[in-house]
């Protein structure tokens, strides 16, 4: 068996975050039939859990045709630089608090101890 890597890279940081599969020689001749159902979603829980970046399918898909242009050519590690969407941000539109719907009691204001400060008109200066 041999251990393939795909090295993913966000525009945004240096970090490098990898995820890497066991191929013997026959899935290494046709690597396009290893990328089933579960392999993809373990490859995108595993790299969204690393980069804490919201990978899409559209990523996800372009990624997964850029390893297996490289395990055809004989590549071992695989570098691919992304701009992804950070995975706070994401679910932060997706979140549907209301909030706090109660209106607050009113607290009238007291005017009482308010006095005019020298007279009713402003001071008249003649100089």
């Amino acid at each position: 068996m041999t251990k393939y890597a795909l090295i993913l890279k966000t525009q945004d940081s240096q970090n490098e975050y990898r995820y890497v599969l066991d191929l013997n020689p026959i899935q290494e001749n046709n690597p396009e039939q290893v990328f089933n159902l579960e392999i993809r979603e373990s490859l995108r829980n595993n790299l969204q859990k690393q980069s804490l970046c919201k990978i899409n399918d559209t990523y996800l898909n372009r990624a997964i045709a850029n390893w297996i242009q490289d395990i055809k050519e004989g590549y071992r590690d695989s570098l691919i630089t992304l701009d992804l969407p950070s995975l706070l941000a994401t679910n932060l539109s997706n979140l549907q608090e209301i909030g706090n719907q109660k209106i607050p009691a009113l607290i009238e204001p007291s005017i009482s101890d308010i006095e005019p400060c020298g007279g009713m008109l402003p001071l008249l200066l003649f100089s």
